[in-house]
């Protein structure tokens, strides 16, 4: 008997590798949804906060303020993990911003001044 897995690659939100400076920090397990099969993933491109919580946007408010990108998926099944947030860099706007309202997309580059998107 065969089992169909489906596999997803990671998808690629750098425009440009110049530039760019990442920094170690915690992602929160916490508030993070687990799939079908009962894992826990913060996807790369996801907005990390101080604290390590993913920020999300409720219409044009954001939940917190963003302090860098996810670089790398991060798998949070087992609880809290290390992960790489990026802090500057060239990333593409259309693979971070696009699920975004205008004024939050505004709030996100206010607050990731070092960020440019593309």
């Amino acid at each position: 008997m065969f089992k169909k897995i489906v596999y997803t690659n990671e998808m690629e939100i750098l425009f440009s590798e110049a530039n760019l400076v990442c920094f170690s920090g915690t992602v929160l397990a916490a508030g993070v949804v687990a799939d079908a099969d009962g894992k826990k993933y913060v996807e790369a491109g996801s907005l990390i906060d101080a604290d390590g919580n993913v920020v999300t946007a409720t219409g044009d408010a954001l939940t917190g303020t963003p302090v860098g990108i996810l670089y790398q998926t991060v798998d949070v099944t087992a609880g809290d993990e290390a992960g790489s947030i990026m802090v500057e860099g060239y990333l593409r706007a259309d693979r971070i911003l696009a699920s975004f309202s205008v004024a939050a997309q505004t709030a996100i580059k206010e607050a990731l001044t070092e960020i440019k998107f593309r």
